[in-house]
């Protein structure tokens, strides 16, 4: 078994990443582990190297330093190879993906406790050779997630504060945009929409369920289609988006197409933005399907 250790050299404040470096090396040592550490130079590098690493055979245990982006690199490298398993210490914005298992976000951090710890097989997202752990945000959702960082920057704002705070920013722009959505071939919501969140994992923003009934290990696909509000039903729209009980409140029941399926199609005559684990796009159409246990996945153990 060979250890490679990833680190994204921008993730955690003051580039806590590269920071562990000596307490990778002493862990490395104590128990005699053959292994590398990778400094990232880009995430299509990233993915690149892992890929690069699954060719020869060799049983290897990827670990990323970073956020669900870093991770997300990982995995579009070793996605399908049975001698690969992907760890993650969450050291991103809002590291949403861990959120999808029991174990607490300190058992991550605890890298002595994750190289003894078993994996998990789950499932990914493919849509145009790429491929999603977590969640895609369209629309709405995906601006909230560019603008956010901007406000993390802030002194005193945590990552529900800057979420919020970028939610506010984004509903003062115009709202909506053209989209026709369908889930299995039917249509779910076509004409104006607000967001769409197309998800694997159940949070996005540091911890908002915006698709809580999803699960990395279904076979399935969760679609939250959101409309537009209008002016006078914008307090209702942040009141339960930010309280994360927009799916049980039947005030909310008319705004919100949701389901589940193995594939879906989104397409817009104009431009739209989509974020992918927190890498930014601009498409008209995309085209997404379920990849049932393709990953093997470490969680710690309590």
């Amino acid at each position: 078994m060979k250890y490679i250790f990833i680190l994204n050299p921008a993730a955690g404040k003051n580039k806590k990443a590269l920071g562990m470096i000596p307490d990778i090396q002493k862990l490395a040592k104590k128990h005699g582990l053959d292994y590398q550490i990778h400094i990232s130079q880009s995430a299509r590098a990233i993915t690149d190297f892992v890929r690069n690493c699954c060719l020869d055979g060799q049983q290897y245990r990827f670990y990323a330093f970073g956020g669900d982006g870093t991770l997300n690199n990982v995995i579009n490298g070793c996605v399908y190879s049975p001698n690969a398993e992907v760890g993650v210490i969450p050291m991103g914005t809002g590291n949403d993906f861990i959120k999808n298992f029991d174990a607490e976000e300190k058992d991550f951090f605890d890298m002595e406790k994750q190289l003894f710890s078993t994996s998990v097989t789950i499932d990914a997202i493919k849509y145009n050779d790429k491929y999603c752990v977590n969640m895609c945000n369209i629309g709405f959702d995906a601006n909230i997630a560019v603008d956010m960082p901007t406000f993390k920057k802030l002194p005193l704002v945590g990552n529900h504060t800057a979420y919020g705070m970028s939610v506010v920013y984004n509903l003062m722009k115009k709202l909506g945009h053209p989209m026709e959505i369908y889930a299995d071939d039917k249509p779910l919501q076509i004409g104006n929409t607000l967001m769409c969140a197309v998800s694997n994992g159940i949070s996005c923003g540091g911890g908002f369920y915006v698709t809580p009934k999803a699960s990395v290990s279904d076979g399935k696909i969760d679609i939250s289609a959101v409309i537009p509000p209008k002016l006078v039903n914008l307090p209702l729209y942040v009141k339960h988006f930010l309280g994360a009980t927009h799916l049980d409140a039947a005030e909310m029941k008319p705004y919100i197409n949701y389901t589940k399926c193995t594939k879906a199609k989104i397409s817009s005559k104009k431009k739209f933005a989509m974020v992918n684990d927190g890498e930014l796009e601009y498409l008209y159409e995309v085209e997404f399907e379920i990849v049932p246990k393709c990953v093997r996945f470490i969680v710690p153990e309590k």
